[in-house]
């Protein structure tokens, strides 16, 4: 009997579980909506309900200062970051590797970024976009003569930076639960998956 033992082992060793786990909580904060293994369902929302209550804490503090929180800020992103694989901002570089990023986003979110990055000027920029560089724009250098010089970037690769898990968790996801002290998460199950008849079961948030 399992007295006193949480948690499923899914075949896995401990080790393999926390991979497991943390690649859930990835994907359930990158597309906010993941299809799985209902009894992985039920592990994942165990371990994301954490995660979110941790980044409501983060939001929380942003206004105060280091003195304040007294090291809160940086130990408790550093547990956020146990949950997750890739957990920094990311930079995209090269037409062809943005191409390839764009294209796994969800058909709203990829209509957005593709607009944007066709024209940023005339374009909102889609709230994971933290910065983008095209690969031909303007600079302005100083000449020897100290005179300023306007040099346009050519040829040169694109730059795309898009914000990471925790950024994601605590600056847009963690706010729309500020007045919620649970349940941040919902399951419905989709019945059996053909092949092995594993139950399967959607996630997502609540709001």
């Amino acid at each position: 009997m399992r007295h006193m033992k949480s948690g499923r082992k899914f075949g896995r060793e401990s080790h393999q579980r926390k991979a497991l786990l943390r690649s859930l909580c990835t994907s359930l904060v990158k597309y906010e909506r993941i299809e799985t293994t209902l009894q992985k369902a039920k592990d994942l929302r165990r371990e994301i309900e954490k995660a979110v209550t941790i980044a409501k804490k983060l939001q929380a503090a942003k206004g105060e200062t280091e003195a304040q929180t007294k090291g809160l800020k940086v130990s408790k992103r550093t547990q956020l970051e146990n949950f997750f694989h890739g957990c920094d901002d990311r930079e995209i570089l090269g037409r062809n590797e943005i191409k390839r990023y764009i294209s796994n986003l969800s058909k709203d979110t990829r209509d957005a970024a593709e607009k944007y990055l066709e024209d940023p000027e005339k374009n909102p920029k889609p709230e994971f976009i933290v910065d983008y560089i095209p690969a031909t724009c303007k600079r302005t250098v100083k000449g020897k003569d100290g005179k300023e010089l306007v040099k346009e970037r050519k040829n040169a690769q694109k730059i795309l930076r898009v914000e990471g898990t925790v950024s994601k968790l605590i600056n847009r996801i963690a706010p729309r639960f500020e007045t919620v002290p649970g349940g941040y998460t919902r399951i419905y199950k989709l019945g059996n998956r053909r092949g092995d008849n594993a139950e399967m079961a959607i996630i997502e948030f609540t709001r």
